[in-house]
């Protein structure tokens, strides 16, 4: 018997052997990770920043979930990004990160069916949203160090950046935590179209971009010619350099300058020299401008002026974040507007009928039936039944009124600019849900979407998930008659076309502005400048209207509107956006000055009755409700965008 126990354990043991194992090791997997506007950690407080994260596999084919997390900090929300992985990819991925906090870690794994394959630790330099923040891209790492000491906010630290070409991001919001961006000795042409069209459309949305000139004027210039505020032409060598020094406001280290290879340059129209002798020029790119120094940017790094010097030349001005700014409140646009309720409610004479005819059935009308009927001993029956009818009917009628379906309300904010169809759209989702429940959420790829979510006056932690052909929040759970709000910014395409023939004459705005024909009509349109509005009403496609505008006055934005019945009440969502100095520099106060941050600029309002974005509820495309502000930047004869 122990001859044949011993054969038959020796066979098992060869046919285990013989057999191919079926579970396979892990995959071996890389990740290698640059965050930040300079690729080691720095981030704005309130602005997006990028996240480049390269993934190496040398195992078989996976399908991973990258995840970033703030350890210890719940409350940050999380972002994740699905990627397929075949058999030796090497893959390199943007993933756009916000914080509202000062976070100096965070971690970044890769999970596969669930079991974490990788991890890398991040260490993070966080800048407070009310610091001045500047991007200077070189190769040579002392350029431009003197900023540092530049003081655009009094008591105030400037933040000085050393960006990456090659992490440069190709969306705006990406780089809308930097103020100003100083390109040094990159061949700009090395930019993809991408990447060039988010600095274009960031400059716009009031960025300030510097290009330097001297003998490296011509790589500068190769992939921005179009937005340069000059031609230009040769070198010359030995230039007298005092004006710089004059500019500045420090004449007396006139002395101080060396000589200057210069470029020669001509001013194209709109734009001005900034000093007496043309070395410094400018010009309005929307919001936003661009300035091309004729020297090498390198050329004053030993001059003991050149951070004042950049104080003057640069125009630090408050910019319309509404991202940043909404973050920074934990302010819910959506809550503080809708005047539509979503779902019926009944009237108060309606619920005291309502009780009336209980009492009325519960106590005399039940107690004759019975006495009718010769039977009161059956009221301790009828009286309980009448309860549970009157509640069920109760109960199905509010259930009839909420509906099954979650509903999708939306209020967005496009800002754009005249003669460009490209902006940035800012949109607060509210998902209204009948009964408890878990739902995804959907939007376009390119969405930005903050990871945290509004209802009342709390705010819940998001995951936000990246996907090939979406960007989504895969589980958001709503109570039971309660309406929950997520803020998505992304940039659109669709910004309505308008032409102005504006000029300041006397202390008047006067003109006319157009819109274009294939435009959705402008409801209670409206012309501003700083806080001094003129209304014009419905703007409809293919008409235009007369402007007469007194400047100086301040009604905005105060100003009641022709129609403000709607889904949002109009004025209040200008009053909350524009009533204090919400995007302020520095320490912004409810004490401010009401009207729009940009005083130089002169704006068309207009409300358009459709949301903005699209969204998709459990990968249904569902139908919303919506109103959208647009915002666009027009021309005049004192500022040219």
């Amino acid at each position: 018997m122990t001859f044949r126990r011993l054969l038959l354990l020796l066979l098992i043991g060869l046919v285990a052997a013989g057999t191919p194992a079926q579970a396979q090791a892990p995959p071996s997997i890389t990740l290698e990770a640059q965050a930040g506007y300079d690729g080691t950690g720095a981030y704005r407080a309130n602005f997006w920043f990028p996240v480049a994260v390269t993934v190496t596999n040398t195992g078989g084919d996976s399908l991973g979930v990258l995840a970033w997390e703030v350890p210890g900090d719940a409350a940050a929300g999380s972002f994740e990004h699905v990627l397929d992985l075949p058999r030796g990819a090497r893959k390199r991925v943007v993933l756009p990160v916000v914080h509202t906090g000062f976070n100096n870690r965070a971690r970044l794994t890769l999970r596969i069916d669930g079991e974490e394959v990788a991890r890398q630790a991040i260490a993070l330099n966080p800048i407070g949203m009310e610091q001045p923040t500047l991007g200077v891209i070189s190769s040579d790492a002392t350029v431009l160090s003197s900023l540092q000491a530049s003081r655009f906010i009094p008591d105030t630290a400037t933040a000085v950046v050393r960006l990456d070409p090659a992490l440069l991001p190709d969306d705006a919001a990406l780089l809308a935590g930097l103020d100003a961006i100083f390109i040094h000795d990159l061949a700009t042409d090395s930019l993809s179209s991408a990447q060039r069209e988010a600095l274009l459309l960031w400059t716009r949305m009031g960025g300030q971009l510097i290009l330097g000139g001297g003998l490296r004027a011509e790589r500068t210039l190769a992939g921005l010619a179009e937005v340069s505020p000059v031609d230009v032409g040769a070198l010359r060598a030995d230039a007298p350099a005092a004006a710089l020094a004059a500019f500045a406001g420090r004449p007396e280290l006139a002395a101080d300058l060396p000589p200057l290879t210069v470029n020669e340059a001509r001013l194209r129209a709109g734009a001005r020299a900034l000093d007496g002798s043309g070395l410094l020029a400018a010009r309005a790119e929307g919001a936003g401008q661009v300035i091309f120094a004729a020297f090498d940017l390198a050329a004053l790094r030993v001059w003991p002026g050149e951070a004042a010097l950049w104080e003057r030349a640069l125009q630090m001005a408050p910019r319309a974040h509404i991202g940043p700014a909404f973050r920074w409140r934990g302010d819910n646009l959506l809550r503080d507007t809708l005047q539509h309720g979503l779902v019926w409610l009944p009237s108060p004479w309606l619920l005291l009928a309502l009780m009336a005819a209980y009492i009325a059935v519960i106590g005399p009308l039940n107690f004759l039936l019975l006495r009718w009927l010769r039977r009161v001993e059956l009221a301790w029956v009828t009286t309980p039944l009448i309860a549970l009818a009157t509640l069920g009917l109760t109960y199905g009628g509010s259930v009839a009124m909420r509906g099954p379906e979650a509903r999708v309300v939306q209020v967005a904010i496009v800002q754009g600019f005249e003669g460009a169809s490209t902006g940035q759209a800012t949109a607060f989702f509210g998902v209204f849900s009948p009964a408890r429940r878990s739902y995804r959420l959907d939007f376009a790829a390119e969405s930005l979407i903050t990871p945290s979510s509004l209802a009342s006056f709390e705010r819940a932690p998001l995951i936000v998930r990246q996907e090939a052909t979406s960007s989504s929040v895969p589980e958001l759970l709503i109570d039971v008659g309660s309406l929950r709000s997520v803020m998505v910014e992304q940039t659109v395409g669709d910004v309505p076309p308008v032409q102005s023939d504006l000029r300041i004459e006397g202390g008047f705005l006067r003109g006319q502005v157009r819109l274009g024909g294939d435009a959705a009509p402008l409801r209670d349109a409206q012309i501003v400048a700083g806080a001094a509005s003129g209304r014009i009403g419905d703007l409809q496609p293919g008409t235009a209207a007369t402007v007469d505008l007194r400047l100086g006055q301040e009604n905005f934005p105060f100003e009641p509107q022709d129609s403000d019945s709607g889904l949002v009440s109009r004025r209040q969502a200008l009053i909350w956006l524009f009533a204090t100095d919400r995007f302020s520099l520095g320490n912004p106060s409810p004490q401010g000055q009401p009207g729009h941050p940009d005083r130089e600029g002169v704006y068309l309002l207009g409300w358009i009755e459709r949301p903005a974005l699209a969204i998709s509820v459990n990968d249904d495309a569902t139908a919303q409700r919506g109103e959208t502000l647009v915002i666009i930047r027009l021309k005049h004869n004192g500022a040219q965008p």
